[in-house]
This record gives C-alpha cells, sequence and structure tokens, in this order.
C-alpha cells in the first residue's frame, strides 16, 4: 500500500515517483512506459495524492536510486480534494513535508494511516485544523516534536498567561527569562501554546491557523528552506477567511 507524495514526468512515457509506503516506507520509484497506451492495454497513470497498491524492484543498500516500478493498483484518488484549492494545497503540503521529513526505506506504519486518514478528513470542514493534527504526528513519528509545556532552556514550566516565545533550533518554547539569550525565535500566543499542548484532537479552526504559521515556520528551519507549498497555501487560507470578515453587501 502507497500514496504517491512526489510525481515528476521523466519521458514521453514514463514517471519519477516518490512513494509513502506503508510497509517499506518512503520510495523512489521510476515508472517506464506508464503513460504509454497499445492496443491491448490502456495508459493507466499515475497521479500525485493516489493510493494504490504497488509492487517494487528494491534494490538494498541502494536506497538512493530509483527502483523500477513493476505494478500499481489504484484503490483511492480523494476525488475530494481535487474541487477546492485550500483541501488541495494542505494536501500537498502534508506530502511535501512528508517527503522531505522521513527517509527513504524507513517504515512509520502509523504515520501512514494518520496520512491516509488526514487525506480522507479533508471532505470535511476543517482543514487546516486536520492538517495541524497530521504534522503534528509527523513531528512526532520522527522524533522533533516540539516542547510546549516546559522551556528548553531552563526547563521550567511555561505558564499560558506569560510572554513565550517559540525557537526551532533549541526544539520548542522559551521562557521570558532565557528568550534574550536566545537568537532564532518567533514570538507565540498562548492559544497557539495551549492548541498545541493538545494536539492529538484537531484544535479549532481559529486556532489553527495561527499554529499552521507556527509549524511551517518549525519546518522551514528544519528542512533549511520554506515547504514550496507553503505560500499558496498560506494565500488560499487568506482567501477563505476574507469574506467572512467583509460587511456584506446591501
Amino acid at each position: 500500500m502507497a500514496i504517491v507524495l512526489r510525481r515528476l514526468d521523466y519521458s514521453e512515457t514514463s514517471l519519477v515517483l516518490a512513494v509513502f509506503t506503508r510497509d517499506h516506507g518512503q520510495q523512489r520509484l521510476i515508472a517506464k512506459g506508464v503513460k504509454r497506451s497499445t492496443k491491448n492495454r490502456a495508459s493507466i497513470g499515475i497521479d500525485l495524492l493516489e493510493r494504490g497498491r504497488v509492487t517494487f524492484s528494491a534494490r538494498p543498500g541502494k536506497e538512493s536510486t530509483l527502483s523500477p516500478l513493476t505494478e500499481w493498483r489504484q484503490d483511492e484518488h480523494y476525488p475530494h480534494l481535487r474541487g477546492d484549492l485550500g483541501r488541495w494545497y494542505s494536501a500537498q503540503y502534508a506530502a511535501e513535508v512528508t517527503a522531505g521529513m522521513t527517509e527513504p526505506g524507513d517504515p512509520h506504519a502509523d504515520l501512514f494511516d494518520a496520512l491516509d486518514g488526514f487525506l480522507v478528513s479533508l471532505d470535511e470542514p476543517g482543514p487546516v485544523a486536520s492538517l495541524i493534527s497530521y504534522l503534528w504526528k509527523l513531528l512526532v513519528e520522527i522524533g522533533l516534536r516540539p516542547e510546549m509545556e516546559r522551556c528548553t532552556s531552563c526547563a521550567r514550566r511555561v505558564e499560558t498567561d506569560e510572554v513565550v516565545h517559540f525557537s526551532s533550533r533549541s526544539g520548542g518554547v522559551v521562557c521570558r527569562d532565557c528568550e534574550p539569550g536566545v537568537v532564532e525565535k518567533r514570538r507565540v500566543s498562548r492559544r497557539v501554546v495551549q492548541a498545541l499542548r493538545s494536539a492529538g484532537p484537531a484544535p479549532r479552526e481559529d486556532a489553527a491557523i495561527e499554529a499552521f504559521e507556527l509549524l511551517d515556520y518549525h519546518f522551514t528551519e528544519l528542512m533549511h528552506r520554506p515547504p514550496r507549498l507553503s505560500a499558496p497555501l498560506r494565500a488560499a487560507i487568506g482567501a477563505a477567511k476574507g469574506p467572512a470578515s467583509k460587511a456584506p453587501r446591501h
């Protein structure tokens, strides 16, 4: 079982894919001739963000090279993603950071299930809140969950009624006493701290938007570059918020 995280045209008939498998982690595959139709077989193609059953020829010890794809059977293509820009960008953002933060060949069955569940959940209201829950699960699975309870410098419990900063390099929140000595930091509101402390269930959508901005900052620091979908997703979120904030026309 696999979900397509990246899709790149390799030639007129072939694709290069990054897929996240349940049993074998991330795999990078070359699908030769997958776009070619014949008299006996129609071109199946393989789309970004679809789930299917995959067979490939693994090359032990050569995880950095492309493995040949030998079979793909689509199980789910999450059609609701294609009809809404915010949901489509949320799904692509999740796929991008999953590809960037997981190692080839390192299985994370629970994370695969969480990604599948997140893509299914995007058919419901609150896509940003669902994204936050998935991103938090990703950070937990790869061992980079930020500390939101105690100061990462002095280990003092940080109360949500005080001024709090977040440092990605320090690995979480920094109290007001230690903050002056931390170079890389970002001020964070109390409701974001509270939302991420209970990030198991999806936070409320208003708090989730701020929480996404913080986690987007965190992933930018971890990946040493902004996620490619960061700006489009922010724009889509802003566009979705816009009409609600305007006075109705008469």
